[in-house]
């Protein structure tokens, strides 16, 4: 599958910042109004109609099956207005951030409640998703650099490809941990965006 990129800029922000997003969207003069953003909910619609302000909203346990039910049906409910290819950026950067909510938020501790929000703009799905799980490390957005790949397969590492993926095919990254709850916004562009 192809790749868009956008310039994986350096995502951290100063340490008292309440929410890490990245330089390009702080420096577009809309970016106050994009939905999305951190705090502001993904424009509060409700599951409804196919096109440009359709949205999806479900929350379920972090726990593998779960997470694969709601990658499933989030895909699913967007599937007959996207390209494969937007269908499978969308699938590839939720499966990662989700499943890093369940491995890294939740870890050593029950599985806690996840909510993923997702809203149809005419060019973009706009992407929320919130967790009462451990904050990012620093509470900032881990680095996004591409691992070196090893010569021999057997050397290729397993983990840690998740936020430079994430980073690459999704524009508007956000993060924000407020009052013990993690959210994480952003936007996947449509049509080769």
């Amino acid at each position: 599958m192809p790749m868009r990129r956008h310039g994986a800029p350096d995502m951290r922000s100063d340490p008292g910042a309440p929410c890490t997003e990245d330089r390009a969207t702080r420096s577009r003069p809309d970016a106050a109004d994009a939905p999305g953003r951190c705090g502001d909910p993904v424009a509060g619609r409700p599951d409804q109609g196919t096109g440009p302000g359709a949205g999806f909203h479900h929350e379920f346990t972090a726990e593998p099956m779960a997470v694969r039910d709601a990658l499933r049906r989030a895909v699913a409910r967007f599937a007959r207005q996207l390209s494969a290819e937007d269908a499978g950026t969308l699938e590839l950067v939720l499966a990662e951030a989700l499943n890093n909510i369940a491995e890294h938020a939740y870890a050593g501790q029950a599985p806690g409640r996840v909510m993923l929000a997702l809203h149809r703009a005419p060019d973009a799905l706009d992407c929320v998703i919130e967790d009462d799980g451990r904050a990012l490390p620093g509470g900032i957005l881990p680095d996004a650099a591409i691992q070196p790949v090893a010569e021999n397969l057997g050397d290729l590492a397993e983990g840690g490809w998740g936020w430079a993926l994430i980073r690459i095919l999704a524009q508007d990254i956000r993060y924000c941990r407020r009052d013990g709850r993690n959210r994480l916004g952003f936007r996947i562009l449509l049509g080769g965006g």
